[in-house]
């Protein structure tokens, strides 16, 4: 397993910490892997890098420099899980449709994780996690922000009960699958919306 510690604690009047030791430099950080939404119900994810030019969107999808690897030079303790579902084109408004059907998709998802050659599951999270109690959005069409009313505790992020630890070098992947259709409005127009799984933590780079 990495050797990026599971606690960090804190001590009043401790010394500061240096930002770089012995063994490199450590930092807040995301990792974040996802694919352009269509039809399919079961997407991979970390499959590409963000310089391949061949996936319409990439530098957006995903922020690996190698497909699923998380490199040979880092080690990263992911601590919180968030999805997302976004709109990968500007200039045009969504409508309340639109980000309905954004949410349902998100309520339908079940993302698994998996580290190593032989793709060992470290996780199973549903989008039902971040969706609040009663969920709705306006239905005029000059208001479309998210209406949560009676929400209790809702939040973008998953925090996990245990930290998902990456070595240097290790295979990552997984995959999204849609337990039900994909709405249509969000892949009629080709490469215009994206669904994404980000992993928030700490990096370690090696010196």
């Amino acid at each position: 397993m990495s050797s990026i510690t599971h606690s960090v604690g804190v001590a009043a009047g401790a010394p500061a910490l240096p930002s770089f030791g012995a063994g490199g430099q450590m930092y807040i950080a995301d990792i974040w892997g996802g694919f352009n939404v269509s039809a399919t119900l079961v997407n991979p994810l970390f499959t590409f890098r963000s310089t391949d030019t061949s996936i319409p969107n990439a530098e957006q999808l995903t922020n690996l420099t190698e497909a699923q690897k998380i490199g040979s030079t880092m080690e990263f303790k992911a601590t919180q899980l968030g999805l997302r579902v976004v709109p990968l084109t500007s200039g045009t408004a969504l409508t309340p449709d639109q980000v309905n059907d954004m949410k349902a998709l998100l309520a339908s998802a079940v993302v698994t994780l998996t580290y190593g050659s032989n793709e060992t599951k470290i996780g199973e999270f549903s989008g039902l996690h971040l969706m609040a109690p009663v969920d709705n959005i306006a239905a005029d069409a000059t208001n479309t922000c998210s209406s949560q009313n009676g929400a209790i505790n809702n939040t973008s992020w998953i925090n996990l009960k245990e930290p998902v630890c990456i070595q240097a070098n290790l295979n990552i992947g997984g995959t999204v699958k849609f337990t039900r259709p994909v709405p249509a409005s969000l892949y009629t127009v080709a490469n215009s919306f994206g669904f994404v799984v980000i992993m928030a933590g700490l990096k370690v780079v090696k010196s």
